[in-house]
């Protein structure tokens, strides 16, 4: 059987103030058109559907017409609750969609319950992982602690029970939202409990809260495929962990980011990297108004998304007029010219500089007491905002 692996649609969402809904039209036709073209037999949709729990009604109108496509060309669907999604809603009417082929998975009873599927070389099993927040399962799985990397752990152990009673010999794939060990990170997710910035690739560790928010790769060693969502670049963790990533880009961290899918072939276990190039280029500029407006880099940008700082040593008349009325894509304008205060001190910098919610924190409290918080009090920090978030 042939799977497309895919995830973080985020449909309904826009991007700095413009829409996206073209763009998200775009990527439903993509997925439909590698169906056909790719001889599909299964897609699979791990979490983040939507961009939030109250998603606008075109977006809802869109994922039934693809879901209806999907199934029209010979697919079986099986989608998964992403932590932006709201689960209960996602999951409406999913009893009735099973007949037709689409499977929903959004409650924690789900997930070691799998889409029954086989080929000439026997049965194929997916688990569908919806994402789990800790504080509101650890308990009923009967962790110990509330952290993604127990919940994980707990899951994975009663897909392991039920494939064996099922059949030991079936190859297994397992879908989960969360974030796994040497996954990079981006700016446009958003946090489950491990607070990284965009481009970093955090380790598992079990000293910290934020350390046991990533789950490590073995705990999918025995699976024949694990496929991830909610990082937004398609990467490789193993041979067999992967994120499918994003197909469209949603922040300026992603402009370099490879966009696509994956097909994965539970015949000889191989895998296959699908390249799309759907909506604006982005692009940040950097450099006086007199770069940033000339000819050459007008002529290869006007018509993408840009991220425009301006360095001038004094802050040219009407900038941001200017630089808008040639960039009608522009997302973001800043200066960051000597005409600017540039004392390090100041706490508005400091929240300018912060790229995690706990570096938030820290500059506020150098700001008011003129140091840094020490090891421990970054500890206590991780721990509050862990609360706060569940």
């Amino acid at each position: 059987m042939r799977f497309l692996h895919t995830s973080d649609w985020h449909l309904g969402r826009g991007f700095h103030g413009f829409s996206l809904r073209t763009e998200q039209e775009q990527l439903c036709e993509a997925v439909c058109a590698e169906v056909r073209e790719q001889n599909i037999d299964a897609v699979l949709i791990a979490g983040d559907v939507y961009d939030r729990a109250l998603p606008p009604e075109w977006a809802v109108e869109l994922l039934e017409r693809t879901l209806g496509r999907l199934v029209e060309l010979g697919a079986k669907v099986i989608v998964t609750s992403g932590n932006h999604d709201s689960a209960a809603r996602l999951g409406f009417g999913r009893s009735l969609m099973r007949s037709s082929g689409v499977h929903i998975r959004s409650a924690l009873e789900d997930a070691w319950v799998p889409v029954e599927l086989e080929d000439e070389h026997g049965p194929v099993l997916v688990y569908g992982v919806p994402y789990l927040e800790p504080q509101l399962h650890a308990a009923e799985l009967g962790c110990e602690r509330a952290h993604h990397t127990a919940v994980t752990r707990a899951v994975a152990e009663r897909i392991r029970v039920d494939r064996a009673e099922r059949s030991p010999q079936a190859r297994t794939i397992v879908m989960a939202h969360l974030f796994a060990a040497k996954g990079t990170a981006s700016a446009s997710e958003r946090n489950i409990g491990a607070d990284v910035a965009a481009g970093e690739q955090p380790e598992h560790h079990e000293d910290t809260v934020g350390g046991l928010s990533v789950v490590p790769l073995e705990i999918f060693d025995d699976f024949d495929w694990a496929a991830l969502g909610h990082l937004h670049g398609r990467q490789a963790l193993t041979d067999t962990v992967r994120y499918s990533g994003s197909p469209i880009r949603y922040s300026f961290s992603e402009a370099e980011q490879e966009k696509g899918a994956w097909i994965y072939d539970t015949a000889d276990g191989s895998a296959a990297a699908l390249d799309w190039s759907i909506g604006r280029p982005l692009k940040r500029l950097s450099g006086t108004i007199e770069e940033i407006l000339g000819a050459e880099t007008l002529e290869r940008w006007s018509h993408a998304y840009v991220q425009v700082k301006l360095t001038d040593e004094q802050r040219p008349e009407q900038a941001f007029q200017r630089v808008q009325e040639c960039y009608p894509y522009l997302a973001s304008f800043s200066y960051a010219g000597a005409g600017r205060l540039t004392s390090g001190s100041t706490y508005s910098q400091k929240l300018q500089q912060a790229r995690t919610d706990a570096e938030v924190v820290a500059g506020f409290l150098e700001h008011v007491r003129s140091r840094s918080p020490h090891e421990a009090e970054q500890q206590l920090i991780a721990e509050a905002l862990q609360e706060v978030r569940a």
